[in-house]
């Protein structure tokens, strides 16, 4: 992946990051590859990158999450019973399924969850 950031190309690998890890400066300046690697301000610049491109990547893969959560509960019709208005009501979140599971634990739901 190429980046033109004021006139400078700074190129780095496609796997920037590591999940299960810490993106640190060290491992900035191990990874920067291009013109004008060897200055820390590009592996300060780098590491900001990548843990821009970290934490877009997390939030996307949440919206996924979520959007599957919702259409699976759409899908099974599954519901909850409201604690206010005791009106049986459709699942929308992951909040919603839980309590859902939590008032009714009985074959039907279960089959709903799986």
């Amino acid at each position: 992946m190429t980046t033109s950031t004021e006139s400078t190309l700074t190129q780095w690998r496609w796997d920037r990051f590591d999940a299960k890890k810490v993106t640190s400066v060290a491992w900035a300046s191990r990874n920067c590859i291009g013109h004008d690697s060897h200055l820390p301000e590009r592996h300060q610049e780098m590491q900001q990158r990548v843990l821009q491109d970290e934490k877009a990547a997390s939030r996307i893969i949440t919206s996924e999450l979520h959007l599957l959560l919702h259409d699976a509960a759409h899908i099974t019709n599954m519901t909850y019973r409201c604690k206010l208005t005791q009106q049986t009501l459709a699942c929308i979140n992951s909040k919603d399924i839980r309590l859902a599971w939590m008032q009714d634990g009985g074959k039907e739901n279960l089959k709903r969850l799986a």
